[in-house]
């Protein structure tokens, strides 16, 4: 595969280093009570949103929720600048 990404991307060489890392704890347990915890995107800061597939969304932490988290956070931005 990496001969194929080097031809896709126009780059040369070996492949470069890498690893695996595995992290247990990377994603969060999707129970009710877990769920519940999860923060929306407007924060105590009239300037600052958040935005992650670990917000709530309304989805699981996919990367759907991701981006419905990034539209989220941006749409209160403009709001924002435009109040």
């Amino acid at each position: 595969i990496w001969r194929d990404i080097c031809k896709a991307a126009g780059v040369g060489g070996e492949l470069p280093p890498w690893q695996i890392v595995r992290e247990r704890r990377a994603t969060f347990e999707a129970t009710p009570e877990q769920n519940a915890l999860r923060p929306g995107a407007p924060t105590a800061y009239k300037n600052l949103f958040l935005a992650g597939d670990w917000t709530d969304t309304g989805l699981p932490a996919t990367i759907e929720g991701s981006v419905r988290s990034g539209n989220r956070a941006a749409d209160l931005v403009l709001a924002m600048r435009q109040g």
